[in-house]
This record gives structure tokens, sequence and C-alpha cells, in this order.
């Protein structure tokens, strides 16, 4: 009597979860680099006694913003990387979650994307299925100044926007050379755009400007199906994004510090 043949094992796990992979090499990044104050990643721990300040004031999708973020935006202080991924989020699930054309990376992921080696940075970019995107909206950020960089395949062209007399510009060329080869776009052109620039002795407002560009921006391509290089921005409207902010989280279910319950509304 012949043996009957057993079937080998198969590895059910072809497909890895995108997430997964995403949170695990930008977990190499954070290993590499570290958290710091001008960098937050969220993995730093309150002050000891402070618990108002750690609690937390909203949980979306799978970030949590605590009530030292909300008075960051409260005040004359400059936005922590908590806050542009959460703007970044609710853009990316919310405003355009019928427009898949649009990708907004996160700033960790944008980070990563600098210090990667070729490898896995050519892993994350394929999982996270950026070469199928017309538009990826790019936060930079280096020695608490944010700016932005944006890939559009309709201009083939990577636009970058500072309001600090291109204080990133090294950065953002080197992200420029950096994401040619694994987006398949070596003969796009990097092009340096033109917005409002920060008023002096204002240099906690740039994630406030990098909120308001990417606002802008994103609503132009999202009409027109194309980018600009230049943003018309006022000083009105980078003074109402913070209000703005506020009540998007409170919008969106988010509860304030004691303090702050009587924050304003945006007009």
């Amino acid at each position: 009597m012949s043996k009957a043949k057993t079937n080998p094992i198969r590895n059910t796990n072809t497909n890895p979860n995108p997430k997964k992979i995403v949170k695990k090499l930008v977990s190499k990044v954070k290993v590499k680099v570290g958290c710091t104050t001008t960098r937050d990643y969220g993995c730093g721990r309150p002050e000891a006694g402070d618990a108002s300040r750690s609690a937390v004031s909203l949980r979306f999708q799978e970030l949590s913003l605590r009530h030292s973020d909300v008075q960051l935006l409260q005040g004359p202080h400059a936005l922590n990387e908590r806050l542009l991924e959460f703007y970044y989020t609710y853009l990316q699930t919310r405003r355009y979650k019928m427009k898949p054309e649009l990708h907004f990376l996160s700033p960790a992921l944008g980070h990563s994307l600098r210090l990667l080696e070729l490898r896995e940075r050519r892993r994350l970019v394929r999982d996270l299925q950026l070469p199928s995107k017309e538009f990826v909206f790019v936060p930079l950020s280096e020695d608490s100044h944010w700016s932005l960089l944006l890939v559009a395949r309709p201009d083939r062209r990577f636009y970058y926007f500072d309001p600090e007399d291109n204080r990133h510009l090294n950065l953002a060329q080197l992200l420029y050379e950096n994401l040619r080869f694994v987006l398949a776009a070596d003969e796009y052109h990097f092009t340096v755009g033109r917005c409002l620039q920060q008023a002096k002795g204002q240099g906690h407002e740039s994630g406030v400007h990098l909120m308001c560009m990417t606002d802008t921006l994103a609503d132009y391509v999202a009409r027109c199906g194309y980018a600009t290089s230049t943003l018309l921005i006022s000083f009105q409207e980078v003074r109402a994004m913070r209000s703005s902010q506020l009540q998007l989280i409170r919008t969106l279910g988010g509860n304030f510090p004691p303090s702050s319950s009587q924050a304003k509304s945006v007009p």
C-alpha cells in the first residue's frame, strides 16, 4: 500500500500587513535617532507629577493627542510632531477620503525616508503604494522648523515650500534624491516654490505655516489636478489656524485641559 502524499506546509504570510511593516521600519529609525523634545514621536514619558498634561484629549485613528499637545495649540508655542501627524491623518482619512490619489505622509515616515537604506526605503514606498499616487505630501522637520515637499506626478516635479528663507533647502534636495529612484521619478525636476514667509521673531509658527500650506495646496490639486509653485496664503489664515485646529479637536469629541474649557471656536 503506497503512502499517502502529504502537502508541504504553505506560508500563509505572503501578503504582510503594510501597516505592520511601516511601524517596524519607523521603529528602526526611532532607535537610531532616539526621542528628543524637538522631534516628538510620542514615545517620551511625561514628567513626574504632571498627570494633567499627559491626560488624553482625543483618540483619533491610532493617534492619541494629550492635554500638553492642546496647550501647544493654545499658546504661542511651536507645534510638535504629534499635532502635525494628527492633522495629516485627518486630511487622509476624513477630508480627502474620497481622493485616493492624494497621500499625506506622517512626519515620522517623512523622516524615515531620509535615513533608511535603499532596500528598506524601496520596501516602505511599495507598501505605502506611493508609486500609484498622483500627489504625495511630505512634511520636513529639523531643528524645530517645518517645511513641505510635494511630489506631483502630473507636473513631473518635486515642489519645495519653506516659510523661512528656504532653511530646509539642503534637506529637501536630499529627500528629492532619495525618492527619485524609488518612485520611478528620475526625470522629475526640483522646484523651489513661493509661499508666505514667517514674520520676524515668529519661528515657533513654522508648524502652523505647514498646516496652512498643506491645506491650500491639497485643495488646489484636488480641484485642478495639477500643482502650483506659488501659494497664496495670508497672515490672517495663519493666525486663524490654531483656533481652527482646536475647534476640529472639539468637533471630533476631544476634551481640553480644565483651564482651557472655554477655548474659542473659529468665527
